[in-house]
């Protein structure tokens, strides 16, 4: 699907992962790279909750209330050359599937991914976003990596981030 111009450069782009206790210990994360060539990951349950990471002026922000969420900052949206949304459990505990990932855009548009597959560890790698000539372009995915968050992310080209371990980028 590609956003206008429009839905791609004004207000915020929000994932939220709607899903009910049933699935387990979901947390979303977002690997991005920037047009700058900054390239790392976004995950609110560690820590690391805005791009580029300890920004005054952040592009990308994850934060939790009832759902976990990630939001992108549009005002900035020439900033995004690409990134990708993925769920994970910090336990590396089986999640059970269900709900959705809501896409929603400016004008309170809604785009639902249902998160339907069998119960499994890992990561899913649920869409990812291309920046094409100032309009977004969002990929559904539902791509299961059977390893860790970094496997997942160098599956998709993100190999230019350099790792702490295997869920926690330096930097």
């Amino acid at each position: 699907m590609t956003l206008t111009r429009l839905q791609s450069g004004i207000g915020a782009l929000g994932f939220t992962a709607v899903c009910p206790q049933t699935v387990g210990d979901l947390r979303l994360g977002c690997a991005y790279q920037l047009r700058s060539g900054h390239t790392s990951t976004v995950q609110s349950a560690d820590g690391r909750h805005t791009a580029p990471y300890n920004s005054t002026r952040p592009v990308i922000v994850a934060h939790r209330d009832q759902y976990e969420r990630i939001s992108l900052d549009l005002r900035q949206s020439r900033e995004i050359e690409r990134l990708i949304i993925y769920g994970y459990s910090p336990s590396a505990g089986r999640l059970r599937w269900q709900g959705a990932l809501v896409v929603t855009t400016f004008g309170y548009a809604r785009i639902k991914v249902p998160l339907d597959a069998a119960p499994q560890g890992g990561v899913v790698v649920f869409l990812s976003l291309y920046n094409v000539r100032g309009e977004f372009v969002l990929r559904t995915e539902m791509d299961v990596a059977s390893g860790t968050i970094r496997d997942a992310c160098n599956a998709y080209g993100f190999d230019r981030i350099t790792w702490l371990d295997a869920r926690t980028p330096v930097g």
